[in-house]
């Protein structure tokens, strides 16, 4: 938004809870909506957005996570059918995953879907991942041209190497790690989704094998049920959870190793923000983020999240501090390839290709803005907004919870 705002474009923000300070020239719309039964707030949103949009004709309408209006949707979380029918049931269960399809709130979202992502409401789909685009186009009639990719950026400034000489003995003695252990870092919220299952037995696997390494879990969610697995794996005070962090960048500098095999994720944010700050990664291919990786050079990618053998291999790798040092070097090499100004500029093309379609009369011509090599982009900086006159960026805050791109 700071960019359309310099350039001295008019931007509109539309959302169910529009909190904080924002540039007083933007133009707030706050929705009421009712924050219970969730499924209740996505339809009251949907439909009173869809009335302030019809009232303000805006040049631009741009999506955030869903598509509650017609217009740009950027999909951070990826396409919620592909994750019911085709992640749910190896994360939950078949049974569970059945439940929860049927559920109110899943099947307001499946509804949303339906009616968002048709060539006659949505112009263009910004996913953040070829994981992401694939999902959207399995289920969805979408043009391919349409859906783009335009990987998440990073503050590399921010996620340093240099962190660690300001933090890591600091942050390692809070977490009662010595010097010379192997410390490994998780980083997410939702620990079934992210992997933390597999996580921890592949841990346990290498305290078999004498190696013994620490872990700490940084991310939102009930540590206690996590905690009783760790013990009984007989991992003790080996595995330590410090909840949601307002400074991730102090763990990273603590950390040795970064560790992510998750179920499905689109771009997980942590996993470029640890390869900026000079760690290694070992993730799963279902992160979107795998993407990017060269493996055996700046990371390393099991097929399977519940590979638990696989898993504890490629940690093991890493017990070598010259080894890790080695691709932590070229993962902070390759995260400098993604600053956040890259998914902006990208962005701004897709806008400038809808305005130039509505010149041209339609979308019946078909042309793809510029997008990533890999096919097509999540969600760590938030899209900006551009149009050929007033603009509008939608933030709905109605679905914070659900799947989106972040740590």
């Amino acid at each position: 938004m700071d960019a359309l705002l310099a350039a001295g474009h008019e931007v509109h923000l539309v959302g169910a809870r529009i909190a904080g300070a924002w540039d007083p020239r933007t133009i707030l719309h706050p929705v009421r909506c009712t924050s219970r039964p969730r499924w209740l707030e996505v339809v009251q949103f949907s439909r009173r957005a869809a009335t302030v949009v019809r009232r303000e004709r805006f040049d631009i309408v741009h999506n955030q996570i869903r598509p509650f209006v017609p217009g740009v949707v950027t999909v951070g979380g990826g396409c919620h059918r592909f994750y019911l029918r085709e992640v749910l049931p190896f994360e939950k269960g078949r049974l569970i995953a059945g439940l929860k399809r049927a559920s109110a709130l899943h099947l307001a979202l499946l509804a949303l879907e339906r009616a968002g992502y048709r060539p006659d409401r949505c112009p263009y789909i910004i996913a953040n991942s070829s994981l992401g685009r694939d999902g959207i186009l399995r289920y969805y009639p979408m043009p391919p041209e349409r859906v783009v990719v335009a990987y998440n950026g990073v503050d590399a400034g921010r996620f340093s190497p240099e962190a660690r000489g300001r933090w890591r003995a600091e942050q390692r003695l809070s977490l009662g790690v010595g010097p010379e252990d192997l410390l490994l870092l998780f980083v997410g919220t939702g620990f079934a989704r992210k992997g933390l299952a597999p996580l921890l037995a592949a841990l346990a696997r290498l305290c078999d094998r004498g190696l013994a390494p620490h872990l700490a879990v940084v991310g939102s969610g009930s540590a206690r049920p996590w905690q009783r697995r760790a013990a009984g794996l007989g991992l003790g005070d080996r595995v330590r959870f410090a909840g949601r962090v307002a400074d991730p960048e102090r763990y990273y500098a603590a950390a040795d190793v970064f560790a992510l095999p998750t179920f499905f994720d689109p771009f997980a944010n942590a996993t470029l923000e640890a390869m900026a700050s000079g760690l290694p990664v070992v993730t799963s291919r279902q992160n979107g983020a795998a993407e990017i990786l060269r493996p055996g050079v700046d990371g390393l990618v099991v097929d399977r999240p519940d590979d638990v053998d696989g898993l504890a291999e490629a940690l093991a790798s890493l017990a070598d501090p010259t080894t890790r040092g080695a691709m932590g070097e070229q993962a902070r090499q390759t995260a400098l390839r993604f600053p956040w100004e890259r998914p902006l500029e990208q962005t701004l093309e897709v806008y400038r290709e809808v305005t130039r379609d509505e010149r041209r009369g339609g979308r019946a011509e078909s042309r793809e803005p510029r997008a990533e090599s890999g096919g097509g982009r999540a969600e760590s900086r938030e899209p900006r907004a551009e149009s050929g006159g007033r603009a509008e960026r939608r933030e709905p805050r109605a679905e914070s919870r659900e799947r989106r791109g972040e740590r």
